[in-house]
């Protein structure tokens, strides 16, 4: 028997999913056979933000190649942000990315300027190359102006402080896609019913119904401390918030912010002991797939620049995004929310450690907070 193997459907260990459902489906008569267009790699390793909101070029490469596989390398504990993605066909973790030296794509898109990034540019083939990648001297080149241009936004914070453009609008104009509106490169994070089963669970145990979430989300982990709000000031807001009865906080973090998330409890429950039973703490040890899954709860979620931010969008929530040290003007917000700048004119400095007092993050009120997300509210 002849086995298609230049097949998008086709599978290397088992049966197609047509054969699974019929034995008659079989390579030589099946209606369904589609050749592979384009055999395509993605190479965005880090961090956990970035892979999330790079997911926006899947629907354009799908649409402009169509019946093409995707691969997609990334960080280990990048890997279950691409689970469940209908336009990846696999995802490799770095540390198997071996695997695919001396592999022949017809196009391979490179996103990261990071070393390990770069330097498995050298030992994968593409006719095609997006984005950077090194010549046999390890000299960083761009497929094209654009690529060249975030290079240079990536090593000038001046610059970077200049930029208008989204980083989505960049990875576009990386790939030469022409006349794309946001709806057409939405980032893309698909729930399973069982994540989506989790959530409902959750909510179940605590008792807890027919409630408008507000998720707050206003940490900053411990590579950006600068993009934390601080707890003080969250704890004020929560209270704002928390005087409309209809409504519940749900209070997000990571690994990094299990400290911060249970002095916010605390004070609320000794400051304002009637609202402690109206803030639910999510936890800060679940997967990011749990993580996704309790996100996906909120009716409105409040956010430092962080992985979240994208997150929500990619669930279709309303957002309120809080600005201080990084680029206000690299996010897009898909019309879901609004951007809250701090006042001070150093914003957008990239800077990790700052002495000022007050400083950015300091300098947005609560009240200002509030008052935005009144209007969700309403």
């Amino acid at each position: 028997m002849n086995y298609k193997q230049d097949c998008i459907y086709f599978l290397s260990d088992r049966p197609c999913q047509f054969h699974k459902k019929n034995y008659k489906v079989i390579c030589e008569n099946c209606k369904f056979y589609k050749p592979i267009n384009k055999k395509i790699l993605i190479i965005k390793l880090a961090a956990l933000g970035d892979v999330v909101r790079t997911t926006c070029i899947l629907k354009p490469i799908n649409k402009r190649w169509l019946n093409s596989e995707i691969y997609w390398i990334t960080e280990n504990n990048a890997v279950e942000i691409l689970q469940n993605n209908k336009y990846v066909k696999e995802i490799i973790p770095y540390e198997k990315s071996f695997q695919l030296f001396n592999t022949k794509f017809d196009i391979l898109i490179n996103l990261d300027l990071d070393n390990n990034a770069l330097r498995l540019t050298k030992n994968i083939f593409a006719e095609k190359k997006y984005g950077f990648y090194l010549d046999e001297n390890d000299k960083i080149l761009f497929s094209n102006k654009t690529a060249e241009k975030w290079f240079y936004l990536s090593h000038n914070d001046k610059l970077k402080k200049q930029n208008k453009k989204t980083y989505q609008q960049f990875l576009i104009e990386i790939l030469e896609f022409k006349n794309l509106k946001p709806k057409d490169y939405p980032i893309v994070i698909n729930l399973t019913q069982q994540e989506k089963d989790f959530a409902k669970n959750f909510l179940k145990l605590k008792n807890i119904k027919n409630y408008i979430f507000v998720g707050i989300n206003l940490g900053g982990g411990d590579k950006w401390k600068k993009k934390e709000y601080p707890v003080e000031l969250t704890v004020e807001l929560i209270r704002y918030i928390l005087e409309n009865k209809e409504v519940r906080v749900l209070l997000f973090g990571g690994k990094k912010e299990k400290e911060r998330n249970k002095k916010i409890v605390s004070l609320i429950s000794d400051l304002y002991p009637s609202l402690n039973n109206k803030i639910i703490d999510t936890s800060t040890e679940n997967t990011l797939r749990e993580f996704f899954s309790l996100l996906n709860l909120c009716d409105i979620l409040i956010t430092s620049d962080t992985m979240a931010l994208h997150v929500a969008l990619a669930l279709k929530k309303k957002v309120l995004a809080l600005f201080g040290p990084t680029s206000y003007n690299e996010i897009e917000m898909y019309n879901l929310g609004e951007k809250i700048i701090s006042p001070l004119e150093c914003v957008v400095c990239y800077r990790r450690v700052c002495n000022k007092t007050p400083d950015c993050m300091q300098m947005i009120s609560p009240k200002v907070i509030y008052k935005k997300l009144t209007k969700f509210l309403k």
